[in-house]
C-alpha cells in the first residue's frame, strides 16, 4: 500500500485544534458536537445526521448517552432524539470501530414496541455490511451535509462548524484511501507502516474490525461453524468455531499472522494431548514457544499455529473449510478424545 497519500491527510488532521479534542474520547466528542449543533438549530442538526426531512414536527428533544431497556434487553444510545408523536430517532456513531451484529441487535430490542428510525453514523463502511432495519450517514455524507451559515449569524460559531466540516471531511477522506481487498492483507505482520499510522491517531482498531467484519461475512460457511472476531492488543482474532460433546469445542482461529487450530473446554489440556497421540488435527510436530506441545489461552483453550503469508479470501476459505471437512468426517473419533 502506497503510504504517503496516508500522510498528506494526516497532515491536515493535525492542523486543527479538534484533530486533539477528538483524540481524547473520539466517538463521545462528535456525539458532542453534534448536541452542541442541535443547541443552535435542531432540525438542521436532524437533517446532517439523518438525511431526512423531519419538518413536519415541531418539537424534538436530543438527549446524549440515555439508558434504554424493554425487559432483560438494555443499551446505552449515542443520541436520542425524541419527536412530538412519540416518534425516536436512534443514532449510533461509529469512529474508532465498527458495530458488530449483536451491538446492533441490543439496541434494537431495547426499543421493542416503539416507532424508532435507526441510523449508524459511521467513518469506516461498507455495502457489503449490512444492517437490515439501519439506515447508513457516512461522514463523509455529514459533512458533505453541513452549512455552517445555517447554524448561527455568529462568525465564531460558523468558523467553528465549518472547521469541524472540513474536519470530518479530511477524516472520510483518510478512510477512502483504506479500500477493502478480498484478501487477507490487513494483519500487523503484513501492514506495519500502516498500523504505526493508524494506531497514532487511534483508528487501527476500527479499520481492523471494519476489515475483520468483511471477511467474516464473505465466509462460505459450508459446514455451518460458528464466526466471530474481536480485537486482542490490537490484532483482529478471527475465530470459526465447532461445538462438540460434553461442552467441548475444536476449530480454526487467525490473529495477525497465525493460522491456528484449537481446541476449547474444561479439561482442554487432556483434549489436546489425546489428539496429539493420535495424530488427529493437533500435530506431534509442532513446537512453540519453549519446545512447548501447544499454545494456549488461560486454561481452556489450547492451539497450534502456522505463519501465513497475505492470501486471498478464497485460498484462506479453502484450508478453512478443509480443516472443517477433516473435522466432520472424523468427528465421532474426535468426540472419543474428550476426557
Amino acid at each position: 500500500m502506497n503510504i504517503e497519500p496516508l500522510h498528506s491527510v494526516v497532515n491536515k488532521l493535525r492542523a486543527t485544534p479538534l484533530f486533539y479534542l477528538f483524540l481524547s474520547s473520539r466517538e463521545l466528542f462528535h456525539t458532542n458536537f453534534w448536541f452542541w449543533l442541535s443547541t443552535l438549530n435542531q432540525k438542521e442538526t436532524l437533517e446532517i445526521l439523518t438525511g431526512s426531512d423531519y419538518a413536519g414536527h415541531n418539537r424534538m428533544h436530543f438527549e446524549r448517552e440515555p439508558n434504554q431497556q424493554f425487559g432483560r434487553h438494555k443499551s446505552k444510545i449515542d443520541l436520542l432524539i425524541s419527536l412530538d408523536d412519540n416518534k425516536k430517532v436512534v443514532i449510533e456513531n461509529k469512529v474508532k470501530d465498527f458495530p458488530t451484529t449483536e451491538q446492533i441487535s441490543r439496541i434494537e430490542n431495547s426499543f421493542q414496541n416503539e416507532d424508532c428510525d435507526f441510523y449508524l453514523i459511521t467513518l469506516f463502511y461498507s455495502q457489503e455490511i449490512d444492517f437490515p432495519n439501519w439506515k447508513v450517514t457516512t461522514y463523509k455524507e455529514l459533512s458533505e451535509r453541513i452549512i455552517p451559515e445555517a447554524f448561527s449569524e455568529q462568525p465564531y460559531h460558523q468558523e467553528l462548524i465549518a472547521d469541524y466540516k472540513h474536519f470530518t471531511q479530511s477524516l472520510a477522506e483518510l478512510t477512502a484511501l483504506l479500500p477493502l481487498t478480498t484478501s487477507y492483507d490487513f494483519a500487523i505482520a503484513f501492514q506495519l507502516p500502516l498500523f504505526y499510522i493508524l494506531n497514532d491517531i487511534k483508528l487501527w482498531e476500527g479499520y481492523q474490525k471494519l476489515r475483520a467484519s468483511h471477511l467474516v461475512n464473505r465466509f462460505d460457511n459450508i459446514h455451518q461453524v460458528s464466526t466471530h472476531y474481536a480485537i486482542n492488543n490490537k490484532k483482529a482474532t478471527i475465530q470459526f468455531e465447532k461445538e462438540l460433546q460434553n461442552g467441548y469445542s475444536i476449530g480454526i482461529q487467525i490473529e495477525n499472522n497465525q493460522f491456528r487450530k484449537f481446541v476449547l473446554g474444561h479439561n482442554a489440556k487432556e483434549f489436546a494431548e489425546n489428539l496429539i497421540k493420535e495424530n488427529m488435527f493437533l500435530k506431534e510436530e509442532f513446537a512453540g514457544r519453549g519446545g512447548k506441545r501447544f499454545l494456549n489461552y488461560g486454561s481452556h483453550f489450547k492451539y497450534q499455529y502456522e505463519i501465513m503469508e497475505t492470501t486471498t479470501f478464497d485460498k484462506l476459505f479453502e484450508r478453512i473449510n478443509s480443516e472443517f471437512q477433516f473435522i466432520t468426517d472424523n468427528e465421532g473419533a474426535i468426540n472419543a478424545q474428550i476426557p
